[in-house]
């Protein structure tokens, strides 16, 4: 007699901390990205459990099916392979370049020339940026490290998403300014391992957030950060 494999009880949900969009603390994930995650799994009656996971890991996970889903990846070729990319897309945001008060002002991608550039282990920035063979990235994992190194000489300037990164600096009290340079924003998504069995349901997830845009709930959870 054939046996059936049980359904999902939880949306194993991974993801890097990342303010204000995703944010644990006090042993609770919260954040615009997470918050507006459980408005809608809680109209579509999911149950979501999310863990702390650094960004090149949390990939890893995915596409071993050793997780289900994250919340903000942005669209890659690469990351099609395994990871399936919903019709649920969140607030894109700049990305902005932070260095010390004296550095020469950065204007444009050739201004990175030599420099040495911080940035976050697993993260995508932009084709223009990711694709430029030239410049000097040096990994680290998480942005409160590259900041801070910034400031004590280690490195050049460090690239964060513009909201994060004013707010780091601003609670770090770091000596730090913000170049005109700017990466324009892509648009993340949620997406889902392609191994997971959460992906059948998806189009109820995708009601769920849809409802969220028509009764207001959106907005008002985007008001909060």
């Amino acid at each position: 007699m054939g046996t059936t494999s049980a359904p999902p009880v939880q949306l194993h949900v991974v993801g890097s901390e990342d303010p204000p969009f995703r944010i644990f603390e006090g042993g609770r994930a919260r954040g615009l990205y997470f918050d507006l995650l459980r408005a809608a799994a809680e109209r579509a009656g999911w149950v979501v459990k999310i863990e702390a996971v650094p960004p090149a890991r949390a990939l890893q996970m995915l596409e071993r099916g050793a997780a289900d889903a994250m919340v903000g990846p942005l669209r890659t070729p690469e990351r099609e392979r395994f990871l399936h990319y919903s019709r649920i897309t969140l607030p894109p945001e700049d990305k902005a370049f932070y260095t010390r008060r004296n550095a020469a002002p950065l204007d444009s991608l050739d201004d990175l020339q030599g420099l040495l550039i911080g940035v976050q282990r697993g993260k995508r920035y932009g084709r223009s940026f990711d694709e430029e063979r030239q410049l000097r990235r040096v990994e680290v994992s998480e942005y409160r490290s590259a900041l801070t190194m910034v400031e004590l000489n280690r490195l050049d300037v460090a690239v964060v998403p513009e909201r994060q990164g004013d707010r780091i600096v601003g609670s770090l009290g770091l000596k730090l300014v913000k170049q005109p340079l700017r990466l324009p924003g892509e648009t993340p998504y949620l997406v889902l391992s392609r191994q997971s069995p959460w992906l059948s349901r998806l189009p109820e997830l995708e009601r769920a957030f849809d409802q969220l845009h028509r009764d207001g709930s959106w907005d008002e959870i985007l008001q909060r950060y």
